[in-house]
This record gives C-alpha cells, structure tokens and sequence, in this order.
C-alpha cells in the first residue's frame, strides 16, 4: 500500500497535471488536506517538501505553496509542451487490421481494428516541419473518430470528452534512427536532414487499457529535453 504522503503527493500532482490549480495559484493548504485525507501533519508535509525538492512548488509568505511555472520547475508532462509555437495537421486517417508484425510493434491483439492516421507538427512562423507523426488508436474506442475533431481539439481531447476512458500513463522508448524511408524522408523535405529522434511508445487509461500506439520522428534539431531526475 502506498504510504500516507504519497497519496497526498499523487492528490496534488493530479491537481497540478490537470490544471486545475495553474502556475502562480495556491494548492489546497495542509489543513484542508489534513481534514479531506484524515491525516497527521507529518504526511502532508512530507508530500509539500518532495514538491518543493522537484521546484514544482514553492512556499510563499502569507499565501501558503504556489505552483511554478513549467520553465521553472522542468515539470514535462507531454513533449508537446516543448513546442508552444507550433501547429498540428492530421490526415490520412483509415482503418487497418492489425498483423502479427503489428502486434508485436503496438501491443495491440492480432485481429483488432484499428484507426490510424498520420500528423504533422510544424513551427507556426517558419512552417518548417518539427516531427512526422504515426498513431494507432483502438476501432471499439475511437469508432466515431474524425479528421475534422482531431484537427480542431486533437487526439486527447477526444479521449476525454468522447469516451468513457480515462488517461493514466504513458511508456515510451526514445533513440535516434537513421533514414531507412524513403517516404517519410520526403515528408520532411530537408536535404541535410541525417536521421530522425525517435519518441515510440503507448498511452494506457486507468485500468490498463491500450488508448494509442504512438511513433513520432522529430528533426533532432528540435528535440532538447530539460528534466529533472531523482531519486525516490
């Protein structure tokens, strides 16, 4: 069982995650969280100190822990948040089947359907292409998914008003590759381009289920990662 200042730890960092207490604004005070969780002092202060240790928050004078803001505290909970200034075009949306060598690629079950579609994420000033993007997001989920949504809101968007699922986690697995297609080559129209930073992973809901296969190639030019790492 997780101990007590975790569960207030994991309360907090969901709060921040999901936004509903944004950089500049004050989480919930020690007392609130001793009378919601009916905790002790210690565990709750032992969860504000592991995210002030991370500079997720800091203690502020007469207004109690304030969330910094995301520059500040390295806090990356998407890579698309390393790219404000940016656009996505999705297309070439369809449905596939998926084959033995898929299933060993995605983790999804040999014989499911499958919606996959392509996106293209580019600067908005120079329109310069940042990453060429695959995804493979399960039919029984996503039956009504469409091109139009995906372009307007995007693929978690979706996830969250459209279906029932809830998303949990993601596993990813990062490394460079070298240009072995000649159609994605193209894609990004860049004679000097050498090879691709490859971001290939799944997204799961909260009970474990697989929302999306996911595999984005971004231009290495693009791809710097600040994070912190620390040891539990």
């Amino acid at each position: 069982m997780d101990k007590k200042w975790e569960i207030v730890f994991d309360y907090l960092m969901h709060l921040i995650r999901e936004n509903k207490v944004g950089a500049g604004e004050v989480l919930p005070s020690q007392n609130m969280l001793k009378t919601k969780f009916k905790y002790s002092e210690q565990p709750i202060r032992m969860a504000f100190n592991k995210l002030i240790e991370l500079k997720i928050v800091k203690a502020v004078n007469g207004k109690g822990y304030v969330v910094q803001d995301k520059i500040k505290n390295n806090l990356l909970f998407s890579f698309r948040e390393l790219f404000p200034n940016s656009t996505n075009t999705y297309y070439d949306l369809k449905e596939i089947l998926i084959t033995e060598e898929l299933s060993k690629k995605t983790n999804f079950y040999v014989g499911s359907k499958v919606v996959h579609f392509k996106c293209l994420r580019k600067n908005k000033d120079s329109k310069e292409i940042i990453l060429y993007q695959e995804s493979m997001v399960p039919k029984n989920i996503c039956n009504d998914l469409r091109l139009d949504y995906l372009n307007h809101y995007g693929f978690m968007k979706y996830i969250e008003e459209k279906t029932s699922s809830k998303v949990s986690h993601s596993s990813k697995k990062i490394y460079f590759e070298n240009i072995n297609d000649d159609e994605i080559y193209k894609t990004f129209d860049d004679d000097k381009l050498q090879g691709y930073i490859v971001d290939e992973g799944n997204v799961y809901g909260i009970f474990g289920e697989l929302l999306e296969y996911r595999i984005s190639r971004y231009k290495p030019k693009f791809f710097k990662w600040d994070f912190i790492e620390w040891r539990k």
